[in-house]
């Protein structure tokens, strides 16, 4: 029986799994999608290469659990730098300026990459579904301002936010970035 290195099996399952999606997001960020395979990532993680099919039967089933992990954390982050803040504006301000920011700290790299592979549809489905969650916090402030559709509106928002978030991995000051789209969320594009 193989040694487990936590109080219980599931811990163990647990951390082992985790330890596979830290290591396949390390080399998916190193060398891209062509470098994630389950030998690479199994070496990358101390564990044998056959381990890596008792956690995740495919690539693809990988990939999603870097992406969930990834959106997770980036959901939490967004929550923190939220608390606290005055609904309204100072809200949507203060999240236009954490997704710049966390774009600048190269954390939205990962959905880059991702954005690349070829998953089945129903994956992708998945990773919607939860990208789609962390528009949470921006539906919640276009209710606090009483916008008529907020769905609709929540869409628009992504655009501007998708083209500052562009900018910032390109290399434009996040700081500056996060003003424009500010500015260009609240006043339109003339000042």
């Amino acid at each position: 029986m193989p040694r487990i290195s936590a109080p219980t099996v599931a811990e163990h399952r647990a951390m082992q799994r985790a330890a596979l999606v830290r290591a396949g997001e390390e080399v998916l960020l190193e060398g891209g999608l062509a470098g994630v395979n389950p030998r690479t990532v199994s070496e990358r993680a101390g564990m044998a290469r056959s381990s890596f099919y008792d956690y995740f039967p495919t690539k693809d089933d990988l990939l999603v659990a870097i992406a969930i992990d990834a959106i997770e954390r980036w959901d939490a982050e967004v929550e923190e730098a939220l608390a606290g803040v005055e609904p309204g504006l100072p809200q949507l301000r203060a999240f236009v300026d954490a997704t710049m920011a966390m774009t600048a700290e190269g954390k939205h790299a990962i959905a880059g990459v991702l954005r690349e592979a070829d998953l089945s549809p129903s994956r992708f489905e998945d990773l919607m579904t939860l990208h789609d969650a962390l528009l949470r916090p921006v539906l919640a402030v276009l209710g606090e301002l009483g916008v008529a559709e907020p769905q609709t509106a929540a869409v628009l928002v992504e655009g501007v936010l998708g083209a500052g978030i562009r900018l910032v991995s390109h290399g434009a000051d996040h700081g500056a970035v996060a003003d424009d789209v500010y500015r260009m969320l609240t006043r339109g594009p003339v000042s």
